[in-house]
Protein backbone atom coordinates (compact mmCIF):
# COMPACT_ATOMS: atom_id res chain seq x y z
CA UNK A 1 0.00 0.00 0.00
CA UNK A 2 1.64 3.41 -0.69
CA UNK A 3 0.98 6.00 2.07
CA UNK A 4 0.58 9.52 0.30
CA UNK A 5 3.28 11.90 2.27
CA UNK A 6 1.45 15.08 4.63
CA UNK A 7 2.73 18.39 3.37
CA UNK A 8 2.49 21.18 5.67
CA UNK A 9 1.44 25.09 4.27
CA UNK A 10 2.62 28.10 6.90
CA UNK A 11 1.07 30.83 6.33
CA UNK A 12 2.16 34.09 8.46
CA UNK A 13 0.51 36.66 9.43
CA UNK A 14 1.00 40.10 11.84
CA UNK A 15 0.53 38.09 15.48
CA UNK A 16 -0.43 34.52 14.17
CA UNK A 17 0.23 32.22 11.83
CA UNK A 18 -1.30 29.18 10.26
CA UNK A 19 -0.15 25.84 9.79
CA UNK A 20 -1.97 23.72 6.83
CA UNK A 21 -1.72 20.25 7.00
CA UNK A 22 -2.66 18.13 3.60
CA UNK A 23 -1.96 15.11 1.38
CA UNK A 24 -3.46 14.22 -1.88
CA UNK A 25 -5.09 11.16 -0.26
CA UNK A 26 -7.35 13.61 2.16
CA UNK A 27 -5.33 11.11 4.90
CA UNK A 28 -2.75 13.74 7.13
CA UNK A 29 -0.58 10.95 8.62
CA UNK A 30 1.86 12.14 11.81
CA UNK A 31 4.95 10.06 9.97
CA UNK A 32 8.40 10.76 11.90
CA UNK A 33 9.30 12.79 8.94
CA UNK A 34 6.06 15.11 9.02
CA UNK A 35 6.90 15.51 12.76
CA UNK A 36 10.02 16.79 11.95
CA UNK A 37 9.21 18.95 9.51
CA UNK A 38 5.80 19.98 12.37
CA UNK A 39 8.33 20.18 14.86
CA UNK A 40 10.56 23.16 13.18
CA UNK A 41 7.64 25.13 11.75
CA UNK A 42 6.22 25.60 15.48
CA UNK A 43 9.67 26.45 16.63
CA UNK A 44 10.23 29.35 14.14
CA UNK A 45 6.88 30.65 15.30
CA UNK A 46 6.39 30.04 18.89
CA UNK A 47 9.97 32.23 18.49
CA UNK A 48 8.47 35.06 17.42
CA UNK A 49 8.03 37.38 19.79
CA UNK A 50 5.01 39.11 18.24
CA UNK A 51 2.87 35.88 18.07
CA UNK A 52 -0.26 35.72 19.60
CA UNK A 53 -2.17 33.02 17.96
CA UNK A 54 -0.92 29.57 16.29
CA UNK A 55 -3.83 27.94 14.13
CA UNK A 56 -2.87 24.35 13.48
CA UNK A 57 -5.49 23.27 10.63
CA UNK A 58 -5.94 19.67 8.49
CA UNK A 59 -7.33 20.18 4.89
CA UNK A 60 -8.88 17.90 2.75
CA UNK A 61 -10.83 15.13 4.76
CA UNK A 62 -8.59 14.96 8.03
CA UNK A 63 -7.50 16.99 11.11
CA UNK A 64 -5.19 14.18 11.08
CA UNK A 65 -5.15 10.45 11.20
CA UNK A 66 -2.20 9.24 13.40
CA UNK A 67 1.01 7.58 12.64
CA UNK A 68 1.32 5.46 9.33
CA UNK A 69 1.48 1.61 10.92
CA UNK A 70 3.83 0.68 8.40
CA UNK A 71 6.52 2.57 9.40
CA UNK A 72 5.27 2.24 13.51
CA UNK A 73 5.80 -2.04 12.53
CA UNK A 74 9.54 -1.10 11.26
CA UNK A 75 10.26 0.35 14.59
CA UNK A 76 12.93 -1.67 17.01
CA UNK A 77 12.31 -0.56 20.84
CA UNK A 78 14.80 2.09 20.24
CA UNK A 79 13.40 4.20 17.36
CA UNK A 80 9.74 3.68 19.28
CA UNK A 81 10.98 5.58 21.98
CA UNK A 82 12.37 8.17 19.71
CA UNK A 83 9.09 8.62 17.87
CA UNK A 84 7.26 8.69 20.94
CA UNK A 85 9.93 11.28 22.69
CA UNK A 86 9.86 13.37 19.29
CA UNK A 87 5.80 13.43 19.10
CA UNK A 88 5.64 14.56 23.02
CA UNK A 89 8.49 17.13 22.67
CA UNK A 90 6.12 18.95 20.07
CA UNK A 91 3.25 18.77 22.02
CA UNK A 92 4.55 19.79 24.88
CA UNK A 93 6.08 23.45 23.46
CA UNK A 94 2.27 23.84 22.05
CA UNK A 95 1.37 23.01 25.66
CA UNK A 96 3.88 25.56 27.22
CA UNK A 97 4.20 28.27 24.79
CA UNK A 98 2.69 31.61 25.82
CA UNK A 99 0.85 32.08 22.14
CA UNK A 100 -2.71 30.56 21.80
CA UNK A 101 -2.74 27.48 19.85
CA UNK A 102 -6.22 26.82 17.66
CA UNK A 103 -6.44 23.14 16.41
CA UNK A 104 -8.86 23.71 13.52
CA UNK A 105 -10.51 20.19 12.92
CA UNK A 106 -12.62 19.40 9.43
CA UNK A 107 -13.31 15.64 9.40
CA UNK A 108 -11.21 12.50 10.75
CA UNK A 109 -9.42 13.21 13.92
CA UNK A 110 -8.04 10.11 15.22
CA UNK A 111 -5.11 8.20 17.11
CA UNK A 112 -1.94 10.76 17.33
CA UNK A 113 -4.03 13.20 15.56
CA UNK A 114 -6.35 13.37 18.59
CA UNK A 115 -3.04 14.13 20.22
CA UNK A 116 -2.08 16.64 18.87
CA UNK A 117 -5.83 18.03 19.02
CA UNK A 118 -5.26 17.87 22.42
CA UNK A 119 -2.22 19.37 22.94
CA UNK A 120 -4.10 22.63 21.84
CA UNK A 121 -5.97 25.20 23.94
CA UNK A 122 -8.59 25.61 22.01
CA UNK A 123 -10.53 23.29 19.23
CA UNK A 124 -13.16 24.03 16.84
CA UNK A 125 -14.64 21.19 14.89
CA UNK A 126 -17.00 21.27 11.61
CA UNK A 127 -20.23 18.99 12.09
CA UNK A 128 -18.85 16.26 9.73
CA UNK A 129 -15.89 15.78 11.99
CA UNK A 130 -15.05 12.35 14.03
CA UNK A 131 -13.01 11.73 17.03
CA UNK A 132 -11.25 8.82 18.39
CA UNK A 133 -8.06 6.58 19.26
CA UNK A 134 -8.74 3.42 17.87
CA UNK A 135 -5.36 1.78 19.56
CA UNK A 136 -7.50 -1.28 21.21
CA UNK A 137 -8.70 -2.62 17.66
CA UNK A 138 -4.98 -2.17 16.25
CA UNK A 139 -3.11 -3.64 19.79
CA UNK A 140 -1.41 -0.31 20.16
CA UNK A 141 -1.37 2.26 22.86
CA UNK A 142 -0.47 5.90 22.31
CA UNK A 143 2.62 6.82 23.20
CA UNK A 144 2.07 11.00 23.08
CA UNK A 145 0.24 11.46 26.10
CA UNK A 146 -3.25 11.41 24.78
CA UNK A 147 -4.23 8.97 27.83
CA UNK A 148 -3.70 11.22 29.95
CA UNK A 149 -4.68 14.82 27.95
CA UNK A 150 -8.09 12.85 27.07
CA UNK A 151 -8.58 12.42 30.77
CA UNK A 152 -8.21 15.99 32.28
CA UNK A 153 -10.40 17.32 29.35
CA UNK A 154 -13.37 14.91 29.48
CA UNK A 155 -13.26 12.87 32.65
CA UNK A 156 -11.69 9.41 33.40
CA UNK A 157 -14.57 7.96 33.08
CA UNK A 158 -15.61 8.93 29.59
CA UNK A 159 -11.79 8.95 28.31
CA UNK A 160 -11.98 5.20 29.28
CA UNK A 161 -14.74 4.61 27.58
CA UNK A 162 -13.34 5.89 24.30
CA UNK A 163 -9.74 3.97 24.52
CA UNK A 164 -11.31 0.54 25.61
CA UNK A 165 -14.21 0.45 22.90
CA UNK A 166 -11.86 2.29 20.32
CA UNK A 167 -15.39 4.23 19.25
CA UNK A 168 -15.54 7.15 16.82
CA UNK A 169 -17.08 10.32 18.80
CA UNK A 170 -18.87 12.19 16.25
CA UNK A 171 -18.47 16.21 16.42
CA UNK A 172 -21.73 16.56 18.45
CA UNK A 173 -20.99 14.46 21.22
CA UNK A 174 -17.58 16.20 21.24
CA UNK A 175 -18.70 19.39 22.28
CA UNK A 176 -21.13 18.17 24.94
CA UNK A 177 -18.65 16.35 26.45
CA UNK A 178 -16.65 19.61 26.25
CA UNK A 179 -13.58 17.84 23.70
CA UNK A 180 -14.33 20.81 21.44
CA UNK A 181 -15.16 23.99 22.17
CA UNK A 182 -17.09 25.03 18.95
CA UNK A 183 -19.16 23.99 16.20
CA UNK A 184 -19.51 25.06 13.03
CA UNK A 185 -20.66 24.22 9.31
CA UNK A 186 -17.65 23.09 7.20
CA UNK A 187 -18.27 26.28 5.10
CA UNK A 188 -18.35 28.46 8.40
CA UNK A 189 -15.08 27.16 9.69
CA UNK A 190 -12.71 29.56 7.68
CA UNK A 191 -14.96 32.62 8.77
CA UNK A 192 -15.12 31.36 12.17
CA UNK A 193 -11.29 30.85 12.40
CA UNK A 194 -11.13 34.57 11.70
CA UNK A 195 -13.25 35.62 14.60
CA UNK A 196 -11.70 33.12 17.02
CA UNK A 197 -8.10 34.42 15.92
CA UNK A 198 -8.87 38.10 15.69
CA UNK A 199 -10.50 37.66 19.79
CA UNK A 200 -7.14 35.81 20.85
CA UNK A 201 -5.15 39.04 19.04
CA UNK A 202 -7.18 41.74 21.25
CA UNK A 203 -6.31 39.58 23.96
CA UNK A 204 -3.31 40.71 26.86
CA UNK A 205 -0.39 38.59 25.60
CA UNK A 206 0.73 38.28 29.02
CA UNK A 207 -2.19 37.46 30.99
CA UNK A 208 -2.59 34.34 28.50
CA UNK A 209 0.71 32.91 28.91
CA UNK A 210 0.46 33.33 32.41
CA UNK A 211 -2.69 31.51 32.67
CA UNK A 212 -1.31 29.10 30.21
CA UNK A 213 1.87 28.32 32.31
CA UNK A 214 -0.26 28.11 35.61
CA UNK A 215 -2.96 25.58 34.04
CA UNK A 216 -0.21 23.68 32.19
CA UNK A 217 2.15 23.00 34.97
CA UNK A 218 1.25 19.39 35.80
CA UNK A 219 3.68 15.96 35.73
CA UNK A 220 4.63 14.96 32.34
CA UNK A 221 2.93 13.25 30.27
CA UNK A 222 3.70 10.13 27.73
CA UNK A 223 5.18 7.84 30.22
CA UNK A 224 4.00 4.90 32.04
CA UNK A 225 3.78 4.99 35.27
CA UNK A 226 5.40 1.59 35.16
CA UNK A 227 9.03 2.45 33.99
CA UNK A 228 9.96 1.09 30.43
CA UNK A 229 6.38 1.01 29.23
CA UNK A 230 6.78 3.52 26.16
CA UNK A 231 4.24 2.31 23.92
CA UNK A 232 2.91 3.43 20.35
Amino acid sequence: MIVTATNIVVQREPGYAVLRLSSRAGLNRLGAELLHTLSKHIARCLADPELRCLVIHGVGGSFAVGADLNEILELDPAGARLFSDLGNSIFRNIERSSAVVIAAVDGYCLGGGLDLALSADWRISTHRSTFGHPGADLGVITGFGGTQRLSRLIGHKKSLEMFFSARRVKAQEAYLTGLVQELCSEEDLESRLSERIEHFLNMESVGIGELKSRMTDLPPVGRSPLEGSWTI
